[in-house]
């Protein structure tokens, strides 16, 4: 990558480390506390058991987080990444919730979670060699606009009223305020102001938002100082309808994590990733989602936000993540602390979301542009777009199909999964066939140029 400051094993120094760290940690907040809090509404829980519910999802996040930067034994990826409650598994435990209790959605997510984590390595392991770079750069093209919407909507401020124009006009000056902002700190400075650019620019819109009086402080005075996550609290039981439909949903999950992966990787190394790099992202997506039902929460999947983070910035090293989940870890643990940074406006983060999901989406067609772009390759690509893109926009026109199969064709998962099944299938010219070999003998070289690095610097640090 032409601007990276840090490789993904490269180590920087706490003093750097830790306002690096926020970056993820402040984008990591919007989505864990609202996929939590549509959890807890949807399921009809109470005050009480919502901020337990809230609560939990941080510590998920930090768990999950931490495995997928640093791994354990074969599970985690290694690799910088931040992960979140997974929006897709909502409305299925949701609706779940409806015909059976609370603790027997956690307690089938339990099961499905380590389905997961033994059979979606297995399914990467024997499919991978399809993984072109069609595939996966159209998997990280539509997570980036799959997003865009998202960011549209924190602009907007999420909840304000769009009849009241001036507001409206208000909130996208914070905004814009904050994404110029960020733009200006990205393209003219350098060195360690460049890298903390998205920091210092939710750190100047939140504290204009507190000039403004934007920011209502009321819930950090009634939070606690200290409280502890309580695991299973609602119980545990098991449904094998339950079991299957969540099952079904995680073929969505494996989809979204290769194209976070891929986004990933590619955005630090300017290659592919390996087959033991993925098959280690989606077991650790899977440990990650066993923990979360274990602890009241969505299974888990890794953060898109982060993968623009690590590409704007330059900074690709999973220890910086690693230190970004114990700082999650340990607010969660600190209620009052939270919920200062829960409180950041929305249009803040959508300015800085706005240039971040834009920056997604670039790097997918510059995964895209890795493959020899045959006519095979647009008829993929095109198709992909379509299913899966398309029908995300059409999703109201689609609605007469179960839940669960609208999740699986549409948005990330369609895309991708239309990208994988045709690229299994249509038949490939010699041209094809040959580009795809050296494709693979270059991605072997780069893979075994960063396992040499890595020994050195395990052999530096051992003689220190």
């Amino acid at each position: 990558m032409e601007n990276l400051k840090y490789g993904i094993n490269d180590k920087p120094t706490l003093v750097k480390t830790i306002p690096l760290a926020f970056q993820h940690v402040l984008s990591a907040f919007a989505g864990t506390l609202s996929g939590a809090l549509m959890l807890a509404t949807g399921m009809g829980m109470n005050s009480q058991d919502t901020a337990l519910v809230v609560q939990c999802a941080m510590l998920i996040c930090a768990v999950a987080t931490i495995i997928q930067s640093v791994g354990i034994g074969p599970l985690g990826a290694r690799l910088p990444i931040v992960t979140g409650g997974s929006y897709t598994l909502i409305a299925p435990m949701v609706a779940l919730s409806k015909d059976m209790s609370i603790g027997t959605v956690f307690g089938s997510s339990f099961v499905a979670a380590i389905a997961l984590t033994v059979l979606g390595p297995l399914a990467v392991k024997y499919l991978h060699r399809f993984f072109s770079p069609v595939v996966t750069g159209s998997a990280v093209l539509a997570v980036g606009m799959c997003l865009m919407g998202s960011a549209f909507s924190y602009m907007v401020n999420n909840s304000a009223d769009p009849a009241n124009e001036p507001q409206i006009w208000f909130f996208v000056g914070i905004a814009l305020f904050t994404l110029v902002l960020t733009l200006v700190l990205d393209s003219f400075t350098k060195g360690f102001v460049q890298s903390c650019s998205i920091l210092i620019a939710i750190v100047v819109g939140y504290v204009l938002c507190v000039v403004l009086g934007l920011v209502d402080f009321s819930a950090v005075g009634t939070a606690s100082w200290l409280a502890l996550p309580k695991p299973v609290n609602f119980g545990f039981g098991f449904n094998f309808s339950a079991i299957i439909t969540l099952c079904i949903v995680h073929i969505a999950t494996v989809m979204e994590n290769i194209g976070d992966t891929t986004g990933v990787v590619s955005g630090v190394e300017d290659r592919l990733p390996t087959k033991k790099e993925l098959m280690r992202a989606v077991s650790g997506d899977g440990l990650g989602s066993i923990f979360a039902a274990l602890f009241n929460g969505l299974p888990v999947i890794s953060g898109s936000p982060n993968v623009g983070i690590i590409t704007m910035t330059g900074v690709g090293s999973r220890f910086v993540t690693l230190a970004g989940g114990i700082i999650i870890g340990i607010l969660a643990f600190f209620p009052k602390f939270a919920q200062v940074l829960a409180l950041t406006p929305y249009p803040v983060l959508g300015g800085v979301l706005f240039v971040s999901f834009g920056t997604i989406a670039a790097s997918g067609i510059r995964v895209i542009g890795m493959s020899r772009m045959s006519k095979r390759d647009i008829t993929i690509l095109a198709m992909a777009i379509v299913v899966g893109i398309g029908g995300s926009a059409a999703s109201a026109s689609l609605s007469f199909l179960p839940s669960t199969v609208l999740t699986l064709i549409t948005g990330i998962p369609g895309t991708a999964m239309t990208a994988l099944v045709l690229n299994i299938i249509l038949p490939r010219s010699k041209a094809d066939k040959e580009f795809e070999a050296k494709q693979a003998a270059e991605n072997a070289r780069l893979e075994a140029e960063a396992e040499a690095k890595v020994a050195t610097q395990t052999q530096k640090s051992g003689k220190k």
